[in-house]
């Protein structure tokens, strides 16, 4: 865990770190408080001993904080849960048992441990839960960590695809992180195409034991999953409605392997959205 800067500063809480909303994603910036580190002087090292008793430096505090909010920054997570925390102000009978889960997994996280595939309907705050999940481990852990929205991942493969952009350099950043949070899993037109992606995804990941967190309006039963109106040729929404389930959405082979890469977590109940504007 990295120090807390001043405990009086109004502005960041005493966490030494500022974090807003900028160009749609949640941007940290260290608080003027702690640019002026008094412990190593601008240094951004501190000598001290070793266990043999040698001279040694080790890196200051306000180095880590730097680092760490690199790292959030290229996290990219999205603008709108820039206040996403796991701390108990945020925490309710909805949501107790997937939160602490989370903060289970943040506090003894170990590479390459079991992710998670978190299930339910839209609005009862599974986003914001993951993306409160990615700052905890940047900032308590020092975790690399990516989150990245399924149907804007899928949109950026395809544009990198048809810049002729090699494919190490398109999958490598989702391959090789640390933890990997995909959102709203199985939204897209589940074409082949898509799913073949997620499959390669998803295996290189398994292969090299990263550990992987996937949101979805999509659940394994037909009462429970995302209706959605049949849409005609003319694009317009008819009155036939479909009750894809995770299988349906991601096939057969995609969901043996999450099974073996994740646990499966339904949350359940009211629209958030709704609530707060209400």
């Amino acid at each position: 865990m990295v120090q807390a800067a001043s405990p009086f500063c109004n502005s960041c809480g005493g966490t030494g770190v500022l974090i807003e909303p900028r160009n749609n994603q949640a941007e940290a910036r260290v608080c003027t408080c702690s640019e002026q580190c008094h412990t190593c002087r601008g240094s951004r090292f501190v000598m001290g001993k070793d266990k043999a008793g040698r001279d040694s430096a080790r890196m200051c505090q306000c180095e880590v904080r730097r680092i760490r909010v690199r790292m959030f920054n290229e996290a990219q997570v999205p603008g709108k849960y820039f206040d996403a925390r796991l701390e108990e102000r945020f925490k309710d009978s909805q949501n107790e048992d997937v939160f602490n889960t989370l903060l289970l997994m943040a506090s003894d996280f170990q590479p390459g441990q079991k992710g998670l595939l978190l299930m339910g309907p839209s609005g009862v705050g599974k986003t914001f839960l993951v993306a409160a999940f990615v700052h905890e481990i940047i900032f308590r852990r020092g975790i690399p960590a990516h989150f990245r929205d399924f149907f804007h991942l899928l949109s950026d493969l395809r544009s990198g695809y048809s810049q002729d952009k090699p494919e190490a350099e398109l999958l490598g950043p989702l391959v090789e992180v640390e933890v990997l949070v995909i959102d709203e899993l199985g939204k897209g037109r589940n074409s082949p195409w898509e799913q073949n992606i997620l499959d390669v995804i998803i295996s290189q990941r398994y292969n090299n034991q990263k550990t992987t967190i996937f949101t979805s309006n999509y659940t394994e039963s037909r009462k429970t999953t995302l209706v959605e109106k049949v849409r005609g040729k003319d694009g317009l929404e008819g009155d036939n409605e479909t009750r894809d389930t995770l299988l349906d959405r991601i096939g057969p082979r995609i969901h043996s392997r999450l099974k073996e890469m994740c646990d499966f977590l339904n949350m359940t109940g009211l629209d958030r959205r709704h609530v707060e504007s209400g």
